[in-house]
C-alpha cells in the first residue's frame, strides 16, 4: 500500500507579471566568482535539498520585488496563494570598528577600491577580510536571519531559496552589495576613504560662458552671421553616463543594458562624424 504522501502534488504558483526572472536558465547560477561563492557557501550548509526547490521559482520570475539595503533584504515572492509572500533576509552587520578596519585595509590597496567601483572584486578581498576578522560570506547558516510569511515551517522555504539565487545575480552586477548586506553604505564608505565613482580617463570639461554685451541695444539687434564650425572629437568613453550610473538592479531584459547603450552611443558618434564631414565638405564648395 502506497504511503499517503506519494499522492501529494505540489501546488502550481500563480504567474507574476513583470517578475524578476533569473538570467541563468539552466545549470549553475551566477557568472562571477563572488556570485558563485555566495551559492557555494549556502549549498555547503545542510539545507541543500530545500535550496533546490527555489531554483524554479527564481527562473520562472516568481520573485516580484527584491531590494538590498544596509538594513537587509526584503522581497515579495508569489506562490500559489492570492498574495505574494514577504521574505526578509539579514546578515550580521559589521560594527563601527569593523567598518573602520576595512576602510584602513582598502586605503592601502586602492586598486581593490577601484575594482569595486567598476563592478569587479579582487579574489584577494576574502583573504583581506579574513585576516581582519571580517567574514564576507556567512560562515554558518545561523549567521543569516531569514523569515517568510508563507505557512511552510521549513527555513529556508522555496520562497527564501528563490531570493538567495537572485541575490547571487545581484552580486554579479555589483559586488559591493555583499558589503551592503553587512550594513555598509556604498557612497558613504567610498567617500570616507577619498574614492569617487568616475570612469578612468574621463575628464570633466567645462565651457566658459559667453559674456553678455554691456549695451542692451547690442544684445537685441541681429548679430553678424558667422559660419558654423563643425569641428569635434569623438568621446573617449561611449555611454559614459550609463556606466557612471552603474548597473540597474534586477534588470528585467535578457540583454545587457550597458553593452546595448555602448553600441548605440558608438553608432550615434559615427553618424555624427559622417554628418559633420558632409557639412564641412559643403562649406568648402
Amino acid at each position: 500500500m502506497a504511503a499517503w504522501y506519494t499522492q501529494y502534488t505540489p501546488a502550481t504558483p500563480k504567474a507574476v507579471k513583470g517578475g524578476i526572472k533569473a538570467e541563468n536558465k539552466r545549470g549553475a547560477f551566477a557568472r562571477s566568482w563572488w556570485g558563485k561563492q555566495w551559492i557555494t557557501t549556502l549549498e555547503s550548509f545542510p539545507i541543500g535539498a530545500r535550496l533546490g526547490r527555489g531554483k524554479s521559482y527564481a527562473r520562472s520570475g516568481q520573485v516580484a520585488n527584491l531590494v538590498i539595503t544596509t538594513e537587509g533584504v526584503s522581497a515579495k515572492v508569489q506562490g500559489s496563494g492570492s498574495k505574494p509572500y514577504t521574505v526578509v533576509i539579514r546578515l550580521t552587520p559589521y560594527s563601527k570598528e569593523q567598518k573602520a578596519t576595512l576602510a584602513s585595509k582598502l586605503v592601502v590597496k586602492p586598486i581593490y577600491s577601484a575594482q569595486l567601483l567598476n563592478g569587479e572584486m579582487s579574489e584577494n578581498i576574502p583573504g583581506l577580510c579574513k585576516t581582519a576578522r571580517l567574514p564576507l560570506f556567512p560562515i554558518k547558516y545561523k549567521d543569516l536571519q531569514t523569515a517568510c510569511s508563507c505557512p511552510d515551517q521549513s527555513n529556508p522555504c522555496k520562497h527564501i531559496a528563490a531570493v538567495f539565487y537572485l541575490m547571487a545575480e545581484a552580486f554579479d552586477r555589483d559586488p559591493f552589495l555583499l558589503f551592503t548586506l553587512r550594513g555598509m553604505d556604498k557612497e558613504a564608505f567610498f567617500k570616507s576613504i577619498g574614492c569617487t565613482q568616475q570612469l578612468q580617463g574621463q575628464a570633466e570639461t567645462t565651457v566658459a560662458p559667453e559674456p553678455l554685451p554691456l549695451d542692451h541695444t547690442a544684445f537685441w539687434k541681429n548679430s553678424e552671421r558667422h559660419e558654423h564650425s563643425f569641428a569635434c572629437s569623438p568621446p573617449r568613453v561611449h555611454a559614459a553616463m550609463v556606466k557612471r550610473l552603474g548597473p540597474i538592479p534586477f534588470w528585467r531584459s535578457i540583454k545587457n543594458l550597458t553593452a546595448v547603450m555602448e553600441e548605440r552611443y558608438a553608432k550615434a558618434s559615427l553618424d555624427a562624424e559622417t554628418l559633420i564631414g558632409n557639412q564641412t565638405e559643403k562649406q568648402k564648395e
